[in-house]
């Protein structure tokens, strides 16, 4: 069973990750005022991610329109797949994750090699 205190820590590492991506998305042109009320309707950005990945049918308008900016690594998509975030997800939501991202020809492997050149400084503290 998993540390009730680890997963706190990095559920709100995981918040924090996707909601300091909100200046950077709305400069691009695109307010993501949808996925802040599934953030406020599931408790936090966890809770709305796996909303988001609960219908493997399709993909969301935020994913969409981060599709075509060219932006998929700000999905919360790409943030699931992250290393130190995927004990947050089940291994069935983190597959669908990898999924649209593999289907919308987004370099996945290639990305998450690079993020994880550049660990956040957090993940010592696990």
């Amino acid at each position: 069973m998993a540390d009730p205190d680890r997963v706190a820590f990095l559920r709100e590492r995981f918040n924090r990750y996707v909601l300091d991506g909100i200046p950077r998305l709305r400069r691009l042109g695109y307010n993501p005022f949808l996925f802040m009320d599934l953030v406020d309707r599931y408790k936090g950005a966890v809770g709305a991610t796996k909303h988001l990945l609960a219908d493997p049918r399709h993909t969301s308008y935020g994913f969409q329109r981060l599709y075509e900016l060219g932006r998929l690594e700000d999905s919360v998509e790409f943030a699931a797949c992250l290393p130190w975030f995927v004990e947050l997800f089940e291994l069935d939501e983190i597959h669908e994750a990898r999924t649209r991202l593999i289907t919308h020809e987004f370099p996945l492997q290639v990305r998450l090699d690079a993020a994880a050149a550049s660990v956040p400084s957090w993940v010592d503290e696990l």
